[in-house]
């Protein structure tokens, strides 16, 4: 049963949280991943522990790729809600692998290929009723050429730590929905092509919050803090899991005033330090972050976007903090921000932000955001030996020691505490350059333009700004985030049909490269900024420090953007 193979399919699975939607998601591109194709999900679940819609995108290809997608080749949905929740979508072409009996029946749409299979009928005859994404996956790997021996691998490496019995009754189900799919007639074009790559090559497929945990622990993470709070906590679990085993702390604050306070403590007494959250507790930890400027205290704070304000959408996917990471602080409070696109970029910028804040004395906030949190990449393997780490310039010992000497650089060497002949004050008074208070008006003067002139040269400690694309162009396209991976395959695209565009993708947001925008703009007619949020933040940063005038393109809808998106906007730009 083979379909004309594709080189680029996308796969949802949507259902009721709880039901296992999410685990046939994880276990396909875990398989596809070991056959050798690249992968890149998406998936969105309720705030609530069980129960409600969830829903997993699976996109797995010969080729790279950069994002979720426009939209799915094949559905298979679980219960009624998730087939209502999708039924716009379904267009002459697409595959509906749905379950039946079920509680619903489809009113299927015209030129769509039906596939009904009994998932909850099969599992309970199995008595083993949790099995039922088990049937369900089984008969995806029939109809659309998941690899079989892969998905066998991956159930039995998940499980194999609950026992023969709990593998075996998994396999079961699994194979019973080969059995079914096998039964039909397939109709539909669809099937994973060959992958193109050896399935040996050296890569990794793990999602955006473990990566960075992992890029922590190259940094020479020592100390970590954190309060819970979605979607950033598993960036806790994965820090929980490995900084024991090399002699780092890790603590569950009681609040994330409290993480923040711990980790400046931690900094203070010479450990790399760092702590994790979201939109409301970045918000909570404002006061502190000012304490870490004037202090020149290294912390690094990973924020991981959510759906706000306040509450708002804890679970769905948005880029709307830059406004809070920028100038979340009262007086005139320095930071450094920078901004991850994938999973690679968690690594490699979360090495980047421990090498700033050391060298700089200051805090430096990662964001990332929701749905790079819990997506799943391929990408190639980190070499720990590959990344040049910076530690932070200590006192040599030598003369009297001033913790805010005045230097030609802005940065003053630091000491351990017990260090001998280096006692010093470090509050958040402001003081003098031996650290002792000081209420005088021309030395906050001083002292401010010395925390904020070091920062001047960050700019040539970051990788230059990308420009994808040369020559004149009449739309450039300035995005950051996630977002710039779903702009990198619609410049492809356009560019495809002869229309002239440019990419720009910078990962340093604050302080801003000006000369690197004004370099770009010069080469481009209209300048467009599609970002996921309501007021056009980035737009807004842009506007207020360059002479660049991008036409913003917002959307806050919980969801990312599509490739597809960009596209029609360019074109309605050109029209």
């Amino acid at each position: 049963m083979q379909g004309k193979s594709k080189n680029d399919l996308i796969i949802r699975v949507g259902g009721e949280g709880g039901e296992g939607v999410i685990s046939v998601g994880d276990f396909i591109t875990q398989a596809c991943a070991r056959a050798g194709l690249d992968v890149y999900t998406f998936k969105t679940f309720p705030a609530e522990i069980k129960g409600g819609y969830a829903m997993y995108q699976l996109r797995a290809s010969t080729e790279a790729v950069y994002n979720q997608g426009d939209i799915f080749d094949v559905l298979c949905v679980f219960n009624g809600e998730a087939y209502e929740m999708n039924k716009a979508r379904l267009k002459p072409g697409h595959a509906l692998v749905y379950d039946c009996p079920g509680d619903f029946t489809p009113d299927i749409p015209e030129g769509v290929h039906a596939y009904p299979i009994p998932m909850t009928q099969t599992a309970k005859d199995l008595n083993n009723v949790r099995a039922k994404n088990m049937v369900a996956m089984g008969a995806l790997s029939v109809l659309f050429n998941i690899p079989e021996a892969s998905l066998r691998e991956v159930l039995t490496a998940k499980f194999a730590r609950k026992g023969d019995a709990v593998v075996q009754g998994n396999i079961t189900a699994f194979e019973r929905g080969l059995e079914l799919a096998r039964a039909l007639k397939k109709t539909d074009p669809w099937a994973i092509g060959t992958p193109k790559k050896d399935p040996d090559r050296d890569v990794i497929v793990m999602s955006g919050n473990n990566a960075i945990g992992l890029g922590a622990m190259i940094a020479g993470l020592e100390f970590f803090s954190a309060y819970p709070i979605t979607p950033a906590t598993e960036v806790a679990i994965y820090v929980a899991k490995h900084l024991p085993k090399r002699g780092g702390t890790l603590i569950q604050a009681e609040d994330e005033i409290a993480s923040i306070s711990q980790v400046l403590g931690a900094s203070y007494a010479g450990k790399k330090a760092m702590t994790s959250t979201s939109g409301p507790g970045l918000a909570l930890m404002g006061e502190m972050i000012g304490m870490a400027f004037m202090s020149e205290t290294p912390c690094v704070v990973v924020d991981v976007q959510r759906g706000g304000p306040s509450t708002g959408m804890p679970t769905k996917h948005e880029q709307s903090d830059l406004f809070l990471a920028v100038h979340g602080g009262h007086g005139d409070c320095g930071r450094i921000v920078l901004s991850v696109e994938n999973v690679q970029d968690c690594v490699a910028l979360t090495v980047t932000a421990f090498n700033l804040a050391e060298k700089y004395q200051c805090p430096v906030i990662l964001l990332s955001d929701g749905s790079l949190a819990f997506s799943t990449q391929s990408s190639p393997y980190p070499d720990p030996a590959s990344f040049t780490i910076v530690n932070r310039e200590r006192w040599d010992g030598k003369g009297e020691y001033n913790r805010y000497k005045l230097t030609e650089s802005g940065i003053s060497p630091m000491v351990d505490p017990g260090t001998p002949g280096g006692m010093h004050i470090a509050t958040g008074l402001e003081h003098s350059e031996k650290g002792t208070p000081s209420y005088a008006g021309e030395n906050h003067e001083i002292m401010q333009a010395k925390r904020f002139n070091k920062l001047k040269t960050v700019v040539n400690d970051v990788p230059l700004t990308e420009v994808d694309g040369e020559g004149d162009a009449d739309i450039g396209i300035i995005t950051w985030g996630g977002t710039i991976g779903v702009v990198r395959e619609a410049v492809q695209r356009l560019r495809a049909e002869g229309i002239k565009v440019k990419g720009f993708y910078p990962k340093l947001l604050h302080p801003l490269p000006v000369e690197q925008f004004e370099d770009f703009g010069k080469g481009c007619k209209r300048i467009l900024l599609p970002e996921v949020n309501f007021l056009g933040q980035l737009a807004h940063f842009v506007r207020a420090e360059t002479s660049l005038r991008p036409e913003s393109y917002t959307i806050c809808g919980g969801l990312p953007f599509t490739p597809e998106m960009i596209v029609k906007r360019v074109k309605e730009m050109l029209a």
